[in-house]
């Protein structure tokens, strides 16, 4: 189990700032566009770049509070970013058990998809709900509840594309009228089965990408643009056993849902988990399920850090959370209603109306800060009342510099090494 500590030493935003024009210079050909906007913005949250809010007491006293980037790539802002998200998915879940599963691609197909990264992922995206749907809808006569989480990354940060899936144990019926639940509680399928067809289905869908030609090529792997050089490929993995996993059953989703969370909306590396750095190497902490969970580290250079850690960040406007079956966002809104009949649930509106208050993360930012901390952070600390807001400042950078210096905000990410003593 990984047991670092709560305690951040190191500031990825302070290492970025650092190594991010040198990585650049030797890496320019290679960087998507929106990494550079990512780290653009990370480099620029809670700076003067952004501008900030002025709350000013009648006594004169003054608090400068920084507008963050929002993020989700952010490893401050993206937590709030996964927060919400959890809990908009959970406002919307059928009070059912569920099952959390796991699909992974075998390593021949990780450079497939590294090269062609939108085409790629939208066919594992598609095999992986694909499979549950025909085999919920062919099987069993019923529609089942699924929510598709795409992770690109392992613990040690190496491109290793995969899928979560939370999906309801059972499903309704395809004429609305029951719910369906063929295996009785606990069971969901069999482990083998799902194999197989989450195999089939994900082999299909590269091969169709081929042959309409949607597939883009290396020069080291230019041979594959010939069909049968790629089919061949295609049956020699078809000759293999592919990963799946589908975990216990789950009559109480929060935790899954935030554990997927946790890497679809934040930041790829989670800042308490780097115990080293001294402007050269890097060396962070990770969970290794090949050693059985056991923490263990990994030392990589600060720019191959850098490459390993920008890889991940999605391409804007890719949903890395989809929805299908019952809560397919097109037929969602009746989908639930037949389900909740079916199980003699509360509709949406008792649902909402029996909620006696947002959740944390829905709550303006004021509001989450008494929630969470139990202190205001705009009281004044002479007066000990509420300050009033002045105003969002969004000048010259000079002009708000000032403010943050006045007010002993630092201007720029502070360098990690400083921070440390």
């Amino acid at each position: 189990m990984l047991r670092i500590g709560p305690q951040i030493r190191y500031r990825l935003a302070a290492i970025l700032a650092v190594h991010w024009a040198a990585f650049v210079e030797s890496h320019t050909r290679w960087i998507r566009p929106v990494v550079f906007e990512t780290v653009r913005k990370i480099l620029a949250c809670r700076t003067p770049i952004l501008g900030c809010h002025v709350y000013r007491c009648r006594c004169g006293e003054t608090k400068i509070v920084p507008h963050s980037c929002k993020s989700r790539s952010c490893p401050t802002c993206g937590k709030l970013a996964t927060d919400r998200w959890a809990d908009g998915v959970l406002n919307e879940l059928l009070n059912v058990p569920y099952h959390h599963l796991v699909v992974a691609v075998p390593w021949h197909l990780r450079p497939i998809i590294a090269f062609n990264r939108e085409v790629g992922l939208n066919i594992v995206v598609r095999a992986a709900h694909g499979c549950l749907s025909q085999w919920a809808r062919d099987q069993h006569g019923m529609r089942m509840g699924i929510v598709v989480v795409i992770h690109t990354f392992g613990g040690d940060l190496k491109w290793h594309p995969h899928v979560h899936l939370l999906v309801t144990e059972g499903g309704l019926s395809l004429d609305g009228q029951k719910w369906v639940q063929p295996y009785g509680q606990g069971w969901l399928m069999s482990h083998t089965g799902l194999k197989k067809m989450w195999r089939y289905h994900c082999i299909t869908g590269f091969r169709q990408a081929h042959k309409a030609g949607q597939l883009r090529w290396p020069a080291k792997s230019a041979f594959l643009k010939k069909y049968p050089a790629f089919n061949h490929l295609m049956s020699t993995l078809y000759q293999m056993t592919w990963y799946a996993h589908i975990g216990a059953s789950l009559l109480d989703p929060r935790a899954t849902v935030r554990y997927i969370g946790r890497y679809t909306k934040r930041a790829v590396l989670a800042e308490y988990r780097i115990t080293f750095y001294d402007g050269e190497v890097i060396r962070f902490a990770f969970k290794d399920y090949a050693r059985g969970g056991r923490t263990s580290y990994q030392t990589l250079p600060v720019l191959a850090f850098i490459g390993r850690l920008i890889r991940h960040i999605p391409d804007k406007h890719f949903k890395m959370v989809r929805y299908a079956g019952l809560f397919a966002p097109r037929w969602k809104a009746q989908y639930l209603a037949q389900a909740r009949a079916a199980l003699a649930l509360p509709t949406a509106a008792k649902v909402e109306a029996a909620a006696t208050s947002a959740p944390t993360s829905c709550l303006p930012w004021r509001q989450r800060r008494l929630a969470e901390q139990g202190t205001d952070p705009i009281l004044c600390p002479r007066c000990m009342i509420p300050m009033t807001l002045v105003g969002a400042i969004f000048g010259s950078h000079a002009m708000i510099a000032e403010f943050f210096e006045a007010a002993g905000i630092p201007t720029t990410p502070t360098h990690p090494a400083w921070d440390t003593g």
